[in-house]
């Protein structure tokens, strides 16, 4: 006899992310990427923000990074 015991629980799991432009990591602990035409903002986890121009390239949750280039 097996017992299984399911408990329900509220997780919340943040995903940041390291972001690198032109092959360097220009801004870590990203939360938010909005594109607004051919620019991207960048949003931390504390509210700061950065522009680029370019387009994004991939964004890979597995290892919490996004490539943008030109």
């Amino acid at each position: 006899m097996i017992n299984i015991n399911i408990i329900k629980t509220n997780l919340t799991v943040m995903c940041e992310l390291k972001v690198i432009f032109k092959g360097k990591t220009i801004m870590e602990d990203v939360v938010r990427i909005t594109a607004q035409g051919d620019s991207i903002k960048l949003q931390g986890m504390l509210g700061e923000t950065k522009t680029v121009r370019g387009k994004i390239m991939d964004v890979n949750l597995t290892k919490q990074e996004a490539i943008i280039d030109d």
